[in-house]
C-alpha cells in the first residue's frame, strides 16, 4: 500500500512538473515575443536591408528589465542592418513587461538573451 501511495505521489509530482514547464515555456514564449514588439516599434529599416538578412544581437538584462548590454552575435553581413537591430535594442533601454517576473525564471531566460533580428518578421 505504501509503494502504491508513493508511485502515485511521484506520478503526481512529475504531472505537476510537466504542467509547470510548460506554463514557463509559455511564459518565455510570451515575454519574448513582448521584447520582439518592443524593439519592432523602435527599428527604423536602413535601405540596404533586405528580408532575407538575420542578425543575432546578445542582450544583457537586469531583472528591472533594464538593458545593460547589447552586441552582434552574428552579423547579417550588412553593417548598417545589424547597427539599426543593435541600435532598436538599445533605444528600447528598459522592458517594462520583465518587471515582476519571478527571479528564477529571469535567471534561466533573459539575463542573457539571444535575439534573432529578421526583416521579414519585422515588417507586416
Amino acid at each position: 500500500e505504501q509503494q502504491r501511495q508513493a508511485e502515485a505521489a511521484a506520478a503526481a509530482a512529475a504531472s505537476q512538473a510537466r504542467e509547470l514547464a510548460e506554463t514557463e515555456a509559455e511564459m518565455v514564449m510570451a515575454y519574448t515575443a513582448a521584447i520582439h514588439d518592443a524593439v519592432q516599434q523602435r527599428w527604423s529599416r536602413p535601405p540596404s536591408a533586405r528580408n532575407n538578412m538575420t542578425t543575432v544581437l546578445r542582450i544583457r538584462l537586469i531583472p528591472t528589465g533594464e538593458v545593460v548590454d547589447v552586441e552582434i552575435v552574428r552579423s547579417s553581413g550588412d553593417a548598417a542592418f545589424d547597427r539599426s537591430a543593435e541600435n532598436a535594442v538599445r533605444a528600447v533601454r528598459r522592458f517594462e513587461q520583465l518587471q515582476g517576473m519571478p527571479p528564477r525564471m529571469f535567471e534561466r531566460n533573459f539575463r542573457s538573451l539571444l535575439l534573432t533580428f529578421r526583416p521579414e518578421d519585422l515588417l507586416n
